[in-house]
């Protein structure tokens, strides 16, 4: 077995964006990302601290902390063991 290709830098945004908000990029995003003249390891590094700066990383972090302690807007823990 062989390492992956490394991933282009639109395989890259939406791996990030998916992955710390659990949504698409947006497509000015991506174009924006695309056209920073920096190198790949700089522009990614600026796309992840955006994306840890954004409501929806902690929206995504809340939901797997919700997901363990089983909360729900019901009463369905009486009942659902």
């Amino acid at each position: 077995m062989k390492p992956a290709p490394l991933a282009n830098r639109v395989t890259l945004i939406r791996r990030a964006t998916f992955d710390l908000t659990g949504l698409p990029p947006k497509p000015e995003e991506v174009d924006s990302f695309l056209k920073d003249p920096v190198s790949d390891d700089k522009a990614f590094s600026k796309v992840v601290e955006r994306l840890l700066a954004s409501p929806h990383y902690g929206e995504r972090m809340a939901q797997h902390w919700l997901d363990v302690v089983r909360y729900a807007d019901s009463s369905g823990f009486a009942n659902d063991y």
